[in-house]
């Protein structure tokens, strides 16, 4: 009976979640969507975690934070549709998503902001990174870590993406520019603010997850 517990809760957890959902998404790192409060695992692709740093012309760099706010140029203020292909044990959809008749998916890896994961379907994007490949795109642009190895080390700071015990620490907002409160941001067209953005700021990141005002 103990062994069938866990196939019951997540044959629970994927009856919450619905086959398909749309809206104006928030961005929670370089492959994870949150859309009217389903947060989505985008199928088949794994990107850099929020706290990764990869190098690029011989300096290191915040990779993880450049394929999240690859991700959010690409989709601010349109409305993506999400399809489920699976749940995953955190009871995230696990989908495939489009936004203006792109794949935003097979969009990231082309762009070099993703990695197709091999171990959950994502062989399907191997074309797509072999061309972001010869075309020294995103990551491939200089060197980085497989995201995969990244969460395994114990060391690596913790991340938007990857649920850890511990939190991460409140970055200072980003000097130069300021918002009073979350109304201020929204009417700049600039929600949500991502961790490390001009105008974030830790009092409009209620949750602390390092997406503001979303």
């Amino acid at each position: 009976m103990r062994a069938l517990i866990p196939l019951l809760l997540l044959s629970t957890a994927a009856a919450q979640v619905p086959a398909t959902v749309s809206g104006i998404p928030t961005v929670t790192d370089g492959d994870t969507l949150v859309i009217r409060g389903v947060k989505v695992r985008l199928f088949g692709i794994d990107a850099p975690e929020s706290s990764q740093t990869c190098t690029r012309a011989g300096k290191v760099y915040g990779c993880g934070r450049e394929a999240a706010f690859a991700l959010a140029d690409l989709v601010r203020n349109r409305t993506v549709t999400c399809t489920r292909k699976d749940v995953d044990r955190y009871g995230r959809m696990v989908g495939v998503c489009t936004v203006g008749g792109t794949e935003i998916n097979r969009w990231l890896v082309q762009q070099g902001w993703a990695l197709p994961y091999l171990q959950y379907g994502g062989g399907i994007y191997s074309g797509a990174a072999s061309q972001a490949k010869s075309g020294g795109k995103g990551l491939y642009a200089g060197t980085f870590q497989n995201p995969w190895d990244y969460r395994k080390n114990p060391a690596s700071p913790p991340t938007a993406g990857t649920a850890r015990t511990n939190t991460v620490p409140p970055v200072p907002a980003t000097t130069g520019v300021t918002y009073a409160n979350c109304a201020a941001v929204r009417a700049a067209g600039k929600a949500p603010l991502l961790r490390g953005q001009p105008g974030y700021a830790p009092k409009l990141d209620r949750d602390g997850d390092g997406v503001a005002c979303e």
